[in-house]
């Protein structure tokens, strides 16, 4: 054989090998992606369920969050932790002094309980940290908004933009009307 062949022998084994990857990772990614509990056809005519409870579980907390990220964001759920975190900085910032901000995600209801159902769906490394942090927020306890504010700052190995203290009312109601975006 000559060294074209085995060039285009090898190609085409390597070519075939990609394509079945791909197609065996994509039908993996739609049955992790929110396809358990739907139906198939098992080929015979009969429609079988395809996921026990456990999956059921996730898909009923995905349900739930595909009502809509009140954050107006298509992220992927559970929220991978990187973005939780850049969820509640943001939101402090409504509550701080710092000498930069960069983000900014206006602190509601809504929001709070979202990133609370989070953190029943999935696990962090710091989830207690993130559930003392909304848990006060949703009581309406701000006191400890500069802790909050730094810790989540140090987790995410910040330099700049440290919290100094807090906005008074009148401040924290003129930086909202401020902002033009939200974004984290």
């Amino acid at each position: 054989m000559s060294k074209k062949t085995v060039g285009i022998i090898i190609g085409s084994v390597l070519l075939l090998t990609a394509i079945g990857v791909y197609i065996a990772v994509g039908s993996l990614d739609m049955n992790f992606a929110g396809n358990s509990g739907t139906q198939q056809d098992s080929g015979n005519g009969s429609v079988e369920q395809t996921a026990g409870a456990e999956m059921n579980d996730r898909e009923d907390a995905k349900k739930e969050v595909k009502g809509g990220n009140p954050f107006d964001e298509k992220v992927k759920t559970p929220l991978s932790e990187v973005v939780m975190q850049q969820y509640i900085h943001a939101m402090s910032h409504q509550k701080v002094q710092a000498k930069e901000k960069w983000s900014y995600f206006k602190i509601t209801d809504e929001r709070i309980d979202f990133l609370l159902s989070q953190l029943e769906i999935n696990q962090y490394d710091y989830e207690e940290t993130y559930k003392d942090i909304l848990t006060s927020w949703k009581e309406g306890d701000f006191s400890e908004a500069v802790s909050d504010h730094n810790k989540i700052w140090r987790i995410q190995e910040g330099t700049i933009g440290k919290a100094t203290g807090l906005l008074s009312p009148k401040a924290e109601e003129a930086y909202i009307s401020e902002q033009k975006t939200e974004k984290r």
